[in-house]
């Protein structure tokens, strides 16, 4: 029988793309390196090659992770986890990257809360890799009260399909 006690230091975290969810157990001082490794493993160990069209990349750190802008409503959108480098005027760091972002803990992540991931693609024209920063390809479960059926494309329950008159 379980006693009902927990770990602290662990944390609980959801990971989505798409209509795909991956839960993965982490330590709050795991760094994110290690965590986007984690996730590429777990993918990698149920078959799947690609998730929306999308192949999975080959390193780890082509994944890049996402929090919602309000954790009260996923659907709102979502920003990128890393804070970038600051440049000065001369094309110079001016900055070091943010250590709050380097861990959960220090991106003040809770348990269960949920992560957007996306993959860099490989552009055709300089063989490096690029992405659209501003595409997060998240679906959240939605409940239909009034009709009994989940809103994004529920089977169950859904409601008839309404004749139409061809005439």
């Amino acid at each position: 029988m379980a006693t009902g006690t927990s770990n602290p230091e662990l944390l609980t975290l959801r990971f989505k793309k798409h209509k795909t969810t991956i839960l993965l157990l982490v330590s709050r001082q795991e760094s994110f390196t290690s965590v986007k490794a984690k996730l590429q493993d777990a993918i990698k160990s149920t078959g799947v090659t690609q998730i929306s069209g999308q192949p999975l990349p080959q390193n780890a750190e082509d994944i890049i992770l996402g929090v919602p802008i309000d954790n009260n409503d996923p659907n709102r959108g979502w920003i990128d986890l890393e804070i970038p480098d600051i440049e000065d005027d001369g094309g110079k760091k001016a900055k070091k990257p943010s250590v709050l972002n380097a861990t959960p803990l220090g991106a003040g992540l809770k348990d269960g809360m949920v992560l957007a991931f996306k993959f860099r693609q490989q552009s055709a024209k300089d063989d490096g890799m690029d992405i659209d920063d501003n595409e997060w390809d998240v679906i959240m479960p939605a409940f239909d009260d009034d009709e009994g059926s989940q809103a994004n494309g529920g089977e169950k329950g859904d409601a008839p399909a309404e004749d139409s008159d061809d005439v």
